[in-house]
């Protein structure tokens, strides 16, 4: 049989504290970043992890699950193999009743389907990583092909327009499931995912007004079950050092 061809994408994790009684948010993060983030960049399908926290800026919604990993994966179908299934969480571990009784993640597969760059920027972008503020869109539409011919036809480019802008990857989603308090679920899935980089101030005005062109007053009717949030950098974790690149930006 022939092996499988790789699928690029990302295992994305929206995790916080459900019973802060007996878990701190400051001990959970201390966990996940210093012990836990290592663990998973330990494993070999595993090529770096960048670190955020949402953003309460009045403009963003409010968030049950605060913080967002995002671990990039040259293929996604590693998270099937019996290496990835050893990590803690994954399987009962000697965090289990300290944290996993007491919080929740919410991880998700993503396969990338398009990529955009700032223009002229190319290679410095990638050489330069994650940009400082992330605006998550995950959502479904009653017509997937509406929806990404829209994003392929006009939304990234009037997007990539708006200042500060790095960079846009968008992602359909794979596989998703929910641990909460150790107890494993199979949630809806919401199919597609659009992560946009900015490099600043995000641009609230001009990013409303690339939804208010003749296509996108068609097509946003129907998007639904929309999960909308912007995230703030905190750490960055790269494969060649060990020990993790930590920035506290």
């Amino acid at each position: 049989m022939a092996p499988k061809k790789p699928i690029p994408g990302l295992l994305m994790v929206n995790s916080d504290v459900i019973k802060p009684e007996k878990l701190s948010k400051k001990d959970f993060d201390t966990w996940y970043c210093d012990t836990h983030i290592h663990e998973v960049m330990a494993k070999r399908g595993i090529s770096h992890a960048y670190r955020y926290e949402h953003v309460s800026d009045g403009t963003s919604p409010d968030r049950r699950l605060s913080y967002l990993t995002i671990y990039g994966m040259p293929d996604i179908q590693y998270t099937e193999t019996q290496d990835f299934r050893s990590l803690e969480g994954q399987k009962p571990g000697p965090n289990r009743e300290r944290i996993f009784e007491n919080a929740e993640f919410d991880t998700r597969t993503y396969e990338e389907v398009q990529r955009d760059e700032a223009p002229g920027k190319g290679e410095v972008v990638r050489r330069r990583g994650p940009a400082k503020y992330l605006l998550y869109a995950a959502m479904n539409h009653t017509s997937d092909y509406t929806l990404d011919d829209w994003y392929r036809g006009e939304h990234v480019r009037t997007i990539s327009e708006c200042p500060n802008y790095r960079r846009m990857i968008r992602y359909k989603l794979a596989t998703r499931s929910l641990l909460s308090a150790f107890e494993r679920s199979f949630p809806e899935n919401v199919t597609w995912l659009a992560l946009h980089e900015f490099d600043g101030e995000v641009p609230w005005k001009e990013l409303a007004a690339t939804d208010e062109t003749e296509w996108a007053k068609k097509v946003i009717p129907g998007i639904q079950d929309i999960d909308f949030g912007l995230f703030e950098l905190k750490r960055v974790y790269e494969k060649r050092e060990r020990e993790g690149k930590k920035a506290k930006l």
